[in-house]
């Protein structure tokens, strides 16, 4: 009996780190503002392309695609070039396609639970010269998504596809092609 208590007081003492050391990794923080919670998850990737066009032209092409996705912009700075939204939401479809498409939350009992959640989204384009007479646009789309069929409020991260991303350039290309 005695060694199994000493036993035990070794393994407790063995398994115990330092207080100093961080044994959980720190998410990424997305955005945190007074207009939305703090939201955690992980480090986006920003989609980029090149535009053999100017940055200007690009600019106002942007301007339009986020109209015709229906993206209510609240960022807007000339001086940066940076474009777009960080706190808005759909449900079931963005831009004409199924969200299950768009975004990956998981799935459930009765599919994808993109499918079924409000989907909040940040989706900002950033616009620069390339220094060779075209222009770089450079997309982050990150979306989190809530669970509307329970009692909790709290937003789950979630995954993007990279569809979105793909779909706002192609048809900046496209504005510029016309």
């Amino acid at each position: 009996m005695r060694r199994i208590v000493v036993l035990a007081v070794l393994c407790g003492c063995a398994s115990a780190g330092s207080p100093s050391e961080e044994t959980t990794p720190r998410q990424a923080t997305i955005y945190a503002g007074a207009d939305a919670p703090l939201l955690l998850a992980e480090k986006p990737r920003a989609v980029m392309a090149t535009i053999a066009a100017p940055p200007a032209t690009v600019w106002l092409a942007t301007k339009k695609v986020y109209g015709e996705l229906d993206v209510p912009v609240n960022v807007e700075n000339t001086g940066t070039r940076q474009l777009g939204n960080a706190n808005f939401y759909k449900t079931r479809e963005f831009g004409g396609q199924p969200m299950a498409g768009l975004v990956d939350c998981g799935s459930g009992m009765t599919g994808p639970k993109a499918s079924s959640y409000r989907i909040y989204m940040s989706l900002l384009t950033t616009v620069q010269a390339d220094g060779k007479g075209g222009t770089t646009i450079q997309t982050t789309f990150v979306p989190t998504g809530q669970d509307l069929s329970g009692n909790s409020s709290d937003r789950l991260p979630c995954g993007t596809t990279g569809r979105v991303e793909a779909m706002l350039i192609e048809r900046v290309k496209a504005i510029i092609g016309k």
